[in-house]
């Protein structure tokens, strides 16, 4: 334990979560310019300018327009053991990405910046649109880099509908606890309570397989799925394109053992391969895994493949 958890476990709790974004927002700043990054707040644009060394030794540019996009954004891609940063360094140069689930988009953005990948940026929460939209453009502002991308202001779930997105806290940037729909599609385990709704917002709701079949986007050769127990739905939704197996490869977090299997055995009925996995809380009761689906031939590679350092 740090100096600074033992002192702030003997103040008030009120002071606590006073005390403890700030203080994280400073470590932040200071480890970004350890690594050779640099930070600039515009006002024009509500938020930081993060230049992000990233491996290709070209910074990537990511605005973050609260505290906790900030601590996100400077921390990303430093795990070394985190397969998902493994599998965005490994994918192949300009791949059409769907991105499900993209938050504040750093996934979908650093596959543009490290691949020149054709990302379609699928995100139900408004906020985390609008710091997609604007990095997008900053970066073809001051980069002079036009980002490839399709930006899908929508639920991705089974099939298309419009239903309420329930926000579980307050409606700023980098928050990610929204339910759309049902609360019994997601998971609340772990401190992931759903019951109570600060504020709610209707909005579309779309699957894989629309967006490939009925709407004509670019089919997806690589897909990322984050949606904190909605995987099910997402899964069901994309069952034409799985089994068309134009995917070369999907990321998906899936929460709980029920979940595991059932996405599991889908993939595998149709000709996908578990390649590995990464657990985010091991030894926790409520697994969180990120699991790896690819075609068997892509194996070999995946596995001689190093994250870069």
């Amino acid at each position: 334990m740090t100096i600074a958890s033992k002192i702030a476990k003997i103040l008030p709790k009120k002071t606590q979560n006073f005390i403890k974004p700030k203080y994280d927002f400073l470590r932040a700043k200071y480890f970004l310019k350890q690594r050779g990054g640099s930070y600039k707040y515009n006002k024009t644009y509500g938020g930081w300018l993060l230049n992000i060394p990233m491996p290709n030794n070209l910074d990537m540019l990511i605005l973050a327009r609260t505290y906790r996009e900030f601590n996100r954004a400077v921390r990303f891609g430093t795990n070394k053991k985190d397969l998902l940063w493994k599998w965005i360094n490994w994918i192949d140069n300009k791949s059409v990405v769907y991105d499900i689930g993209s938050a504040n988009g750093l996934e979908g953005l650093s596959l543009a910046h490290l691949k020149s990948a054709h990302v379609h940026f699928i995100e139900p929460y408004t906020p985390s649109i609008e710091t997609i939209l604007k990095t997008i453009y900053l970066t073809k502002l001051i980069k002079n880099k036009a980002i490839k991308s399709e930006v899908i202001h929508a639920a991705c779930t089974n099939k298309e509908d419009y239903k309420r997105l329930s926000m579980h806290a307050q409606p700023t940037p980098g928050e990610t606890r929204n339910t759309y729909g049902d609360r019994k599609d997601y998971e609340e385990g772990g401190g992931r309570d759903r019951k109570k709704v600060i504020i709610s917002q209707s909005i579309k709701g779309i699957s894989i397989d629309s967006l490939n079949y009925n709407y004509k986007l670019k089919s997806p050769e690589y897909v990322k799925i984050d949606v904190d127990g909605h995987e099910t739905l997402v899964i069901n939704g994309a069952l034409k394109t799985i089994k068309s197996k134009t995917v070369k490869s999907w990321a998906i977090e899936i929460t709980g053992e029920e979940r595991i299997k059932s996405i599991t055995n889908i993939m595998k009925k149709n000709g996908y391969v578990v390649a590995d996995d990464f657990d985010h809380y091991p030894g926790y009761k409520i697994r969180t895994i990120d699991r790896f689906f690819m075609k068997k031939e892509y194996l070999e590679s995946w596995k001689n493949f190093k994250s870069p350092k």
